[in-house]
């Protein structure tokens, strides 16, 4: 297989897996702000949280998969996760904790794309 279809099948898995845990997340928050006291604003941690680890586990899964240039599909997965943050953030892009998080979600995203061509990728196709 060629190794631009590899990378684009790696971010595409990986944008997938991203997809259904923020779904997955998003139904467990909203069940848990519905049936008990918490605040929305006390939850706002633990979204953070649990985005810096869904990025993380979607660019572990996109390496893997592409089995080659972690780095790239990682950057690329990062690029794209900042990009809709900043899309879908009542915040202006030109905020600082709006350009802090986008820089730590693009940080995260490249070490999840590189850990996940090492640990699970192994060595490829070899043509």
């Amino acid at each position: 297989m060629s190794s631009w279809l590899q990378i684009g099948k790696g971010i595409t898995y990986g944008m997938i897996v991203i997809a259904v845990a923020v779904l997955a997340i998003s139904i467990i928050m909203a069940t848990l702000l519905a049936l008990t006291p918490l605040k929305e604003l006390e939850m706002t941690k633990w979204l953070n949280g649990s985005m810096f680890a869904v990025v993380l586990t979607g660019s572990i899964v996109g390496g893997a998969v592409s089995k080659v240039k972690g780095l790239f599909v990682g950057g690329i997965i990062g690029l794209l996760m900042a990009a809709l943050s900043f899309l879908l953030s009542a915040e202006g892009a030109l905020w600082t904790a709006s350009s802090l998080h986008a820089a730590l979600t693009l940080f995260i995203s490249l070490v999840g794309g590189i850990a996940g061509v090492n640990l699970f990728g192994g060595k490829g196709e070899k043509a």
